[in-house]
């Protein structure tokens, strides 16, 4: 990656994991890194443990819980007063694998967090953004989208009908159906934002260590790990993809990049495949006026 002297790029979920190894990275290359995180005090420590690495990094640090409302609503403001204007934002916080559970509005915790929180941080963040070339938004999917359904009639988890795994891959589903249609409403409103996607592969993240996908109790479920060992990448490794998408010159908006290598597991950055449903402009229409009218949150109209 390049120099990115003078940018300033916001990553959620900074504080571990890839949004760490992506701040690394952006700080590294001369960017100043807005930190946005839900805990205030892992931020910080998150903050001197970039800055023991990179004694000149540009650094600050914003509270943001993705799957609350509220939270999402102060940003914009605090974001304005401390920083300004925003080049890139990226939208790598997310939540996986968790058993029921709903927000303060009652929204099911995998769609409020992976696609209502960003859905709803990009509009109030828009006219923040620089518009010009090399502006992009970000959004971080997954492997997983591809098993995903998206039912636009019910985006609410329902009682007897929840599966953590399901619920995780309609969420990360609708974010990418939702970034192609930022990127077609962005043509439209002649912007020089882009909005592009990308996923990590299989990444060795805090994000699903501790889930039961990641240590199966079964004999044959452990040996299956220990053979996919050598074929997962490392963290910094499953970062370049999305560090592709943020800063490559040549990305073009509506672009989807992950790991070349066998499966998308691994590997240097590539285009990556699409799940069906979230190439259809139709389906992504109405998901936009449902995300509109669940979120209050409006912008773009066509």
């Amino acid at each position: 990656m390049g120099p990115d002297h003078r940018r300033v790029v916001l990553v959620t979920g900074a504080n571990a994991g890839l949004g760490f190894e992506l701040s690394l990275a952006l700080a590294r290359a001369g960017a100043h890194v807005v930190m946005a995180c839900r805990s205030p005090t892992r931020a910080e420590d998150a903050c001197a443990r970039l800055l023991r690495r990179v004694p000149h990094a540009r650094l600050s640090t914003l509270p943001l819980d993705l799957s609350e409302p509220d939270s999402i609503a102060q940003l914009p403001h605090l974001l304005e007063q401390q920083v300004g204007q925003l080049d890139v934002l990226i939208h790598n916080a997310g939540v996986f694998g968790l058993p029921l559970s709903r927000n303060s509005a009652g929204q099911e915790m995998h769609f409020a967090t992976n696609y209502l929180g960003p859905f709803a941080l990009t509009g109030m963040l828009l006219s923040l953004v620089h518009d010009a070339p090399g502006a992009r938004v970000v959004c971080v999917g997954s492997l997983a989208h591809r098993l995903g359904k998206l039912r636009i009639e019910d985006p609410y988890a329902r009682e007897g009908d929840y599966r953590p795994l399901a619920a995780y891959g309609r969420s990360k589903v609708a974010l990418l159906s939702y970034t192609l249609e930022l990127e077609r409403r962005l043509r439209a409103h002649s912007s020089h934002i882009i909005a592009v996607g990308a996923h990590p592969g299989m990444a060795p993240t805090d994000i699903a260590r501790g889930h039961a996908v990641a240590n199966p109790r079964s004999g044959l479920g452990k040996w299956l790990n220990r053979r996919m060992e050598s074929l997962i990448p490392s963290v910094t490794e499953a970062a370049q993809p999305i560090l592709h998408a943020a800063c490559a010159p040549t990305v073009q908006g509506g672009e989807y990049y992950g790991p070349g290598g066998l499966l998308e597991i691994a590997g240097a950055p590539a285009r990556a495949r699409v799940h069906r449903q979230a190439l259809d402009p139709s389906l992504a229409t109405q998901l936009w006026s449902a995300s509109e009218h669940i979120t209050g949150v409006r912008y773009l109209s066509r």
